[in-house]
């Protein structure tokens, strides 16, 4: 694995980092500063909403302009949302915070994405992915830790200012370390390739990306819940299985599906995923202790990791002229995801349905997403 990779998994490593900082702590800051819970969940969902929106543009941007410019403006945007949401003093100028971060910090992760598609071969592209995925899992898996640490030492307001520090420092070593992976033919194709033209192929992508995605996000928008009416838990059960869930998934991305890269077909690796998540969503529409909600996690968190990277790399090697475009648009789907899977898991089916529904309902996704991928890539063309 080139180690241009491995810098690409390292900065999305930290990148992700800082941005686990937010969860732990917001609740507290915004019921201290007087916003309802309601608000509290428009701020969540303002990021991802102007991520939705902007990535398009800033993959195209990348195309053009090359990834190194992209990730750096996307981390220093991603530094200066954050600074901001440290210094708001009301909802609105928190919310401002969000939606600025959110519109260009959308910049990174496409641009990071299509750099490791620039630089790995189509047979080794989803375990470059993996690796990629895996720093993405480690981020999001001790984000939070460093956020209670950040507020234990200083105050509520302090995980902010360390996020926007890690943003500005991370946007400074790329500038100074990553080289441009972006050749003179690909920008050239770029200028002549439309959005438009590009979303009808990659539709079947996108949406198995937003099915996915959605679905994984009804465990960590609800399991909090479950574990509190059928479980009895603690927070710290709660966040002892979240962070099992993480580590397995950076184990299974950044270990197995490099060891079957290459060796298992990427359409069928991706939907070994779907099924293996789909029966942990099952697990847990009837989790009946702690032994069967485990499995039912580690579950979800193996076959999301199987079934995330490859999807991105069969996605790529469908755009193989428009990287940036493609990714931006695949950021585009994640984006929408976690802005529907709150309001669907958390407000619309969890009061009216309980665990039952709504895992229930999370796996139909998964079931949805798999019969695209057994529709559509597992011809030796798109394997």
């Amino acid at each position: 694995m080139p180690g241009s990779v491995l810098f690409a998994a390292f900065t999305a490593f930290v990148l992700m980092l800082g941005l686990g900082v937010l969860f732990p702590v917001l609740p507290f800051l915004t019921r201290e500063m007087g916003i309802s819970d309601a608000g509290a969940g428009a701020l969540l969902s303002a990021y991802p909403l102007a991520s939705f929106i902007a990535s398009p543009f800033w993959g195209r941007f990348s195309s053009r302009r090359g990834r190194r410019p992209a990730l750096v403006i996307g981390l220093l945007g991603y530094g200066l949302g954050f600074g901001l949401f440290g210094l708001g003093q009301n909802f609105e100028q928190l919310l401002a915070a969000r939606v600025l971060g959110g519109a260009i910090s959308a910049a990174a992760l496409p641009a990071l994405f299509a750099y490791v598609a620039d630089v790995t071969s189509a047979e080794r592209r989803s375990a470059g992915m993996g690796l990629l995925g895996a720093g993405i899992g480690l981020g999001v898996t001790f984000g939070p830790l460093l956020g209670l640490l950040a507020w234990s030492l200083w105050d509520l307001r302090a995980p902010y200012f360390v996020s926007a520090a890690i943003g500005f420092a991370n946007a400074a070593l790329v500038a100074v370390a990553m080289p441009e992976t972006l050749r003179p033919a690909e920008r050239a194709g770029a200028e002549r390739t439309g959005l438009a033209e590009l979303f009808g192929p990659l539709a079947p992508f996108l949406a198995a990306s937003f099915l996915t995605s959605t679905a994984r996000i009804a465990v960590d928008s609800t399991f909090a819940f479950l574990a509190q009416n059928e479980l009895a838990a603690t927070p710290r059960g709660v966040a002892m299985l979240l962070f099992a869930m993480g580590l397995t998934s950076a184990l299974v991305q950044g270990g197995v599906l490099r060891a079957l890269a290459g060796r298992v077909s990427d359409g069928t690796l991706f939907s070994a995923g779907c099924a293996l998540m789909g029966v942990g969503l099952a697990g847990f529409a009837g989790v009946a202790g702690w032994a069967s909600a485990t499995a039912a996690g580690l579950a979800v968190a193996a076959g999301f990791a199987l079934l995330s990277p490859t999807l991105t790399a069969l996605l790529s090697r469908a755009a193989e002229s428009a990287q940036g475009e493609a990714q931006g648009l695949n950021g585009s789907a994640t984006a929408l995801s976690r802005v529907v899977a709150p309001l669907l898991f958390t407000s619309g089916l969890w009061p009216r349905f309980g665990g039952a529904g709504t895992y229930g309902v999370a796996a139909l996704l998964c079931a949805a997403a798999l019969a695209i991928g057994l529709a559509r890539f597992r011809s030796p063309a798109a394997a």
